[in-house]
Parts: C-alpha cells; structure tokens; sequence
C-alpha cells in the first residue's frame, strides 16, 4: 500500500473513530434528562406516579447516587438510543463524503432503523419496568405499531425537515447557520402535539389492552398539554442541543483524529 493509501485509510479510520465517540458523547450528555422524562411518562401512563413525582424521583437518585443511576437500565437504554443514532449518522455522513455518494437517502435510512429499533425495545423495557402490574408480559403489536407510527414520523422530522426549513429561514435572515439552528430547534417541539398522542398510546395499549376507541381518545386528553410539555422537554435535549453538540464535537474529532 502507498504512503499516500495508507495516509488516507488512517484518516478515514480515525475520522470513523470520531464519529462513534462523538455520538455517544453526545448521548450521554442527553440521557440524564431524556431518561427522567420517558420513566415519568410511562409512570403517569400506567398510574405509578405523577408526571412531576417520577420527574422527581429520577432527579434525586441521579443526585444522591450517579453512579448507580448511571448504571441503571434506564439510563443505559436512553444512552443506546441516542448515542447510537449520532454516531450511525455521523459515520454515515464520512462514508458518504468518502464516496461522493449522495447522503440523503442513506442517512435517513441508516438513522432511522437504528433509531427505531432502539427506541421500541426501550419502550417495550419501559413498559416492563415502569407499566401497570397488571399489565401483559407480551407488549401488544399494537403497540409497537403505535410507536413505529411515531419514530417514522419523527425521523423524517427531524432529520430530513431541518435543513430545508432552516435554507428558508436563512432566506429571511440573512445567517444560514441562525436558520438551521432555528429549525433544529423548533421544529421537534412543534410536532409533539402529533408524536406525544402516539407515544401514550403505546403504552395504554399494552397497560389497559382491552380498552375501547372511547376509553383511549378519553386517556390521551387526559393531562394531553402536560404530556405535551414534557415530551418537549425531553425532545429538546436529543434533536435540538444533542444533535448540535453531535455536530460540533464531530468536527473536532475530525480534527483531531483525521
């Protein structure tokens, strides 16, 4: 191999290195809250806990025992999900460059099965851990029809709408960079009036599975724009500040490893 292959093989190598360790970086940092806020959701869904106790809850363990907190399944299945989902974006974006292969169709694939199939089985853990008692061993595949809706929803939300948005609102503005930022914010939060029903009915369905179209429309307007509220704090953090810490801590890889 030539000086010049070899050369161009480490850089590829250590800016794939980046890309993983960024990503999970990232997750990290979101998990904390992200995994506070899913467990309150899923407590407030089965009747465990109010929203703001669970919230608590989750808040003072961290507090009192981080380490133990942050070996607990339910920062570890946060951390999968997202840590995951930076770094399968990221290195598909280098292999893409790499290639000179158009990134679109590959990113939004990529992202969104890794993304998917993460978050359902964290779901469906959640649902196990923090559901009802009574509740079936075996998560209805309706279910996880419900959450597929969502998560296929939301990849193309917040993946694919940004950047399309955000050139719109630099059109306005002026800074292309103050658009995408706009977007990459704004944009996850607005859908959670769409996403938040679907997420919630996930977990009626698996927590009270013999329900009717009556008693589920009644279960998603109960405490709906708290629900709403919430989920918007816990989107916040992934979509909107993670995937621009994501970002930034990938180039500095790049940098420093390419």
């Amino acid at each position: 191999m030539s000086q010049g292959k070899e050369k161009d093989h480490g850089s590829f190598l250590g800016k794939t290195i980046g890309d993983v360790v960024a990503g999970f970086i990232a997750g990290a940092g979101v998990a904390p809250i992200i995994s506070a806020v899913d467990r309150a959701l899923a407590e407030n869904a089965s009747g465990k806990a109010t929203l703001g106790a669970s919230f608590k809850t989750s808040m003072k363990e961290l507090a009192a025992a981080p380490g133990a907190f942050l070996k607990s399944p339910q920062f570890l299945w946060i951390w999968l999900v997202y840590g995951g989902t930076y770094a399968t974006a990221n290195a598909c974006t280098t292999i893409c460059t790499r290639t000179d292969t158009d990134i679109a169709i590959p990113k939004l694939m990529s992202t969104f099965l890794v993304n998917t199939s993460t978050c359902i089985a964290k779901d469906r853990a959640f649902a196990q851990i923090y559901g009802a008692s009574n509740a079936p061993k075996v998560i209805p595949n309706a279910a996880y029809g419900a959450w597929l809706v969502r998560d296929v929803g939301s990849m193309g939300v917040f993946f694919t709408l940004p950047p399309i948005v955000g050139r719109k609102i630099a059109d306005a503005t002026g800074s292309e960079k103050s658009g995408y930022y706009a977007a990459q914010m704004g944009l996850p939060l607005v859908f959670q009036t769409i996403f938040t029903p679907l997420h919630l009915l996930g977990y009626d369905i698996t927590n009270n599975p013999n329900n009717t179209f009556a008693q589920r429309i009644q279960f998603l307007k109960k405490d709906y724009f708290k629900n709403v509220g919430m989920r918007c704090v816990r989107q916040a953090p992934p979509w909107s500040f993670g995937t621009i810490a994501n970002t930034e801590m990938r180039a500095k890889f790049h940098n420093i490893l390419g």
